[in-house]
């Protein structure tokens, strides 16, 4: 871990997979509010102000696992799906590719989260977790191109990739919290399937330990937006970038609620 930045932080509780799932054969398989409670528990952790940091260089994409940039959406309604794709994917790819250095980028899908949730899997996040496992790159990775109608060649490697950004409101209310690569020790990192929606998909999430650096973005502006990594098997850099939504003690209860838009996606660099 370099040296860094002394910031302020906030102290919170977030929900870690139970750590006895690290020593067994079996997988835990996450879904529903009940399965989450049943598989996890909470922990207390301290969260640091990442905007120091990035500002110094002690973290960045390949360090760290996330970035932050500034994007002005021209998307009038994040709620129109027909929208977002159009006007709102190309703009993400472009930025992806700039900010990573990728050769090309192919976005799967995107989630709008609010204060209204329709089920479980589209509400604030409440426990640790990567969105995907790397054990999958190839495989999804071809996938998605394929949807795109792109032939994969010899020399790309895979790196996939989330943005978040608020809409309508900054992010004061349950913004998005996540640990640096450089104090998560890969072995911390377990398998476990998410099962919401009727899916039976090969995820991973850490276990808990007391060495992990937990950072966000305080106040995040409808402008700005979080580029950070879901699985990147290249060496020598940030593979995972586990996250979550938290709490932030004592706001204001008029505080407007956070609305924001997650887009993930495949990036290609050619060796």
């Amino acid at each position: 871990m370099p040296d860094t930045v002394l910031t302020d932080a906030v102290h919170a509780k977030v929900r870690y997979v139970n750590a006895e799932w690290k020593d067994r054969d079996e997988i835990p398989r996450i879904g529903s509010r009940e399965t989450r409670r049943a598989n996890t528990a909470v922990q207390d952790i301290l969260v640091h102000n990442a905007r120091p940091d990035l500002e110094a260089g002690h973290s960045s994409l390949d360090k760290s696992g996330f970035t932050l940039t500034h994007y002005r959406p021209t998307v009038q309604n994040f709620r129109d799906e027909d929208e977002v794709a159009r006007l709102y994917y190309p703009d993400i790819e472009r930025l992806v590719e700039r900010v990573s250095g990728a050769h090309r980028a192919f976005v799967r899908s995107h989630l709008i989260r609010t204060e209204t949730p329709i089920d479980f899997n589209d509400g604030y996040a409440r426990f640790v977790h990567c969105d995907y496992n790397i054990k999958r790159l190839k495989e999804m990775s071809e996938e998605v191109l394929a949807q795109h109608g792109v032939e994969p060649r010899p020399n790309w490697k895979y790196v996939w990739f989330n943005t978040w950004q608020p809409f309508d409101n900054p992010a004061i209310n349950n913004p998005l919290a996540f640990i640096d690569w450089q104090s998560l020790p890969y072995d911390d990192v377990i398998d476990y399937y998410y099962t919401g929606r009727n899916y039976d998909a090969l995820v991973a999430a850490p276990v808990y330990s007391p060495t992990h650096r937990w950072c966000y973005f305080p106040n995040m502006t409808t402008d700005e937006i979080l580029v950070f990594k879901q699985m990147d098997g290249r060496p020598n850099r940030s593979n995972y970038c586990p996250h979550t939504s938290f709490d932030i003690p004592d706001t204001p209860e008029d505080a407007p609620p956070r609305r924001s838009c997650e887009v993930r996606l495949l990036a290609v660099f050619e060796e």
